[in-house]
Protein backbone atom coordinates (compact mmCIF):
# COMPACT_ATOMS: atom_id res chain seq x y z
CA UNK A 1 0.00 0.00 0.00
CA UNK A 2 1.40 3.36 -0.90
CA UNK A 3 1.06 6.71 0.84
CA UNK A 4 -1.56 7.82 -1.69
CA UNK A 5 -3.96 5.06 -0.68
CA UNK A 6 -3.44 5.93 3.00
CA UNK A 7 -4.30 9.55 2.15
CA UNK A 8 -7.40 8.40 0.26
CA UNK A 9 -8.49 6.33 3.26
CA UNK A 10 -7.99 9.41 5.46
CA UNK A 11 -10.14 11.61 3.19
CA UNK A 12 -12.89 8.97 2.98
CA UNK A 13 -12.86 8.43 6.77
CA UNK A 14 -13.02 12.20 7.35
CA UNK A 15 -15.94 12.53 4.96
CA UNK A 16 -17.85 9.59 6.47
CA UNK A 17 -17.32 10.65 10.09
CA UNK A 18 -17.66 14.38 9.34
CA UNK A 19 -14.57 14.93 11.48
CA UNK A 20 -13.12 18.44 11.44
CA UNK A 21 -9.50 17.42 11.09
CA UNK A 22 -7.57 14.43 9.85
CA UNK A 23 -4.04 13.18 9.54
CA UNK A 24 -2.36 10.04 8.27
CA UNK A 25 0.98 8.71 9.52
CA UNK A 26 3.29 5.85 8.60
CA UNK A 27 4.44 3.17 11.04
CA UNK A 28 7.20 5.46 12.35
CA UNK A 29 4.58 8.16 13.07
CA UNK A 30 5.85 10.41 10.29
CA UNK A 31 3.03 12.66 9.08
CA UNK A 32 2.19 11.81 5.46
CA UNK A 33 -0.82 14.06 4.89
CA UNK A 34 -3.24 16.28 6.82
CA UNK A 35 -6.61 17.94 6.35
CA UNK A 36 -7.57 21.13 8.23
CA UNK A 37 -4.64 20.92 10.65
CA UNK A 38 -2.59 24.08 10.62
CA UNK A 39 1.19 23.68 11.04
CA UNK A 40 1.00 25.61 14.32
CA UNK A 41 -1.48 23.04 15.69
CA UNK A 42 0.46 20.11 14.25
CA UNK A 43 3.63 21.34 15.95
CA UNK A 44 2.03 22.22 19.29
CA UNK A 45 3.18 20.11 22.23
CA UNK A 46 -0.36 19.35 23.46
CA UNK A 47 -1.59 18.18 20.04
CA UNK A 48 1.52 16.07 19.47
CA UNK A 49 1.26 14.49 22.94
CA UNK A 50 -2.39 13.51 22.42
CA UNK A 51 -1.95 12.44 18.80
CA UNK A 52 1.26 10.47 19.34
CA UNK A 53 -0.11 8.65 22.40
CA UNK A 54 -3.33 7.73 20.57
CA UNK A 55 -1.55 6.73 17.36
CA UNK A 56 1.05 4.65 19.18
CA UNK A 57 -1.64 2.84 21.20
CA UNK A 58 -3.69 2.07 18.07
CA UNK A 59 -0.66 0.79 16.18
CA UNK A 60 0.62 -1.27 19.12
CA UNK A 61 -2.77 -2.91 19.68
CA UNK A 62 -3.88 -2.89 16.03
CA UNK A 63 -7.30 -1.69 17.11
CA UNK A 64 -9.21 1.54 16.73
CA UNK A 65 -8.94 4.08 19.51
CA UNK A 66 -11.68 6.44 20.65
CA UNK A 67 -10.59 9.01 23.19
CA UNK A 68 -10.43 12.74 23.81
CA UNK A 69 -7.71 15.33 23.95
CA UNK A 70 -8.01 16.28 27.62
CA UNK A 71 -8.60 13.27 29.84
CA UNK A 72 -6.57 10.26 28.80
CA UNK A 73 -5.77 9.38 32.41
CA UNK A 74 -8.80 9.77 34.74
CA UNK A 75 -6.45 10.50 37.65
CA UNK A 76 -5.43 13.67 35.83
CA UNK A 77 -8.95 14.94 35.13
CA UNK A 78 -9.29 18.70 35.58
CA UNK A 79 -11.01 19.92 38.74
CA UNK A 80 -12.94 22.60 36.82
CA UNK A 81 -14.72 22.58 33.51
CA UNK A 82 -12.64 25.38 31.95
CA UNK A 83 -10.52 22.89 29.99
CA UNK A 84 -13.61 21.41 28.39
CA UNK A 85 -14.04 24.37 26.02
CA UNK A 86 -11.32 22.73 23.90
CA UNK A 87 -12.53 19.15 24.32
CA UNK A 88 -12.16 17.16 21.12
CA UNK A 89 -13.22 13.63 20.21
CA UNK A 90 -10.23 11.68 18.86
CA UNK A 91 -10.43 8.53 16.73
CA UNK A 92 -7.48 6.56 15.37
CA UNK A 93 -7.83 3.82 12.77
CA UNK A 94 -4.74 1.62 12.40
CA UNK A 95 -3.89 0.36 8.92
CA UNK A 96 -1.98 -2.84 9.65
CA UNK A 97 1.74 -2.57 8.86
CA UNK A 98 1.23 0.69 6.94
CA UNK A 99 0.30 3.43 9.39
CA UNK A 100 -2.82 4.99 10.88
CA UNK A 101 -5.55 7.53 10.25
CA UNK A 102 -6.13 10.15 12.96
CA UNK A 103 -9.46 12.03 13.09
CA UNK A 104 -10.75 14.60 15.54
CA UNK A 105 -13.55 17.09 16.02
CA UNK A 106 -14.78 19.46 18.68
CA UNK A 107 -17.19 17.76 21.10
CA UNK A 108 -19.91 20.29 20.29
CA UNK A 109 -20.26 18.57 16.90
CA UNK A 110 -21.04 15.27 18.60
CA UNK A 111 -19.24 12.00 18.91
CA UNK A 112 -18.26 9.62 16.14
CA UNK A 113 -20.40 6.50 16.64
CA UNK A 114 -18.61 3.23 17.42
CA UNK A 115 -20.67 1.56 14.69
CA UNK A 116 -19.17 3.93 12.10
CA UNK A 117 -15.64 3.33 13.39
CA UNK A 118 -16.12 -0.46 13.31
CA UNK A 119 -17.41 -0.23 9.75
CA UNK A 120 -14.41 1.90 8.74
CA UNK A 121 -12.11 -0.73 10.27
CA UNK A 122 -13.85 -3.38 8.15
CA UNK A 123 -13.25 -1.17 5.10
CA UNK A 124 -9.54 -0.92 5.97
CA UNK A 125 -9.36 -4.70 6.36
CA UNK A 126 -11.12 -5.26 3.04
CA UNK A 127 -8.78 -2.84 1.26
CA UNK A 128 -5.73 -4.55 2.76
CA UNK A 129 -7.01 -7.97 1.73
CA UNK A 130 -7.97 -6.94 -1.80
CA UNK A 131 -5.83 -7.81 -4.78
CA UNK A 132 -6.10 -4.29 -6.20
CA UNK A 133 -4.89 -1.41 -4.05
CA UNK A 134 -5.55 1.29 -6.64
CA UNK A 135 -9.07 2.29 -5.55
CA UNK A 136 -9.95 5.95 -5.73
CA UNK A 137 -11.98 7.80 -3.10
CA UNK A 138 -15.27 7.11 -4.88
CA UNK A 139 -14.49 3.37 -4.95
CA UNK A 140 -13.62 3.39 -1.24
CA UNK A 141 -16.79 5.30 -0.38
CA UNK A 142 -18.87 2.87 -2.45
CA UNK A 143 -17.22 -0.09 -0.70
CA UNK A 144 -18.07 1.47 2.67
CA UNK A 145 -21.70 2.12 1.69
CA UNK A 146 -22.17 -1.45 0.47
CA UNK A 147 -21.10 -2.92 3.81
CA UNK A 148 -23.72 -4.01 6.31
Amino acid sequence: MDDHLLSKLMRVAKQITRAERAMVVDMQLNVLDTLNIEPSILNSAHFRDVAIASLRRALDRNESIITNNIITDPAQAPVTNTNFTDLRVVVVLPVLEHGAVYLDQHIRYGIIPRQTIDKLMRLVKEVLESESLDQDEEDLTAMYQQMN
